[in-house]
């Protein structure tokens, strides 16, 4: 998902959950609240048992909604990811020749 396409898909999810009808102070309040809770779970998850991996780019991805920096990091998240899974796709598997 390259970056013109990930800001649309969050203006959709911002509209769907009707962030725009709120007072910016408010949006960004409970954006800030929410995102953090994700994001704060997720990093005391990597060393606790739970879904950090999933928590982490979750709560980025809330902050997202209203915050640039956090936009960045959920899409160089993303990216990484997707690179590691074509990786671990085309990794070479042993033969098990007899």
């Amino acid at each position: 998902m390259d970056k013109a396409n990930s800001h649309k898909y969050l203006g959709n999810v911002r509209k769907f959950l009707r962030l725009d009808k709120l007072p910016p102070v408010a949006r960004k309040v409970i954006v800030f609240t929410v995102g953090g809770l994700f994001l704060i779970a997720g990093v005391i998850m990597l060393v606790t048992p739970g879904p950090a991996l999933l928590l982490i780019p979750l709560g980025l991805m809330i902050l997202g909604f209203e915050f640039k920096w956090a936009e960045t990091a959920a899409q160089k998240l993303i990216e990484l990811w997707r690179r590691t899974r074509r990786k671990w796709k085309n990794r070479k598997r042993p033969s098990h020749a007899h």
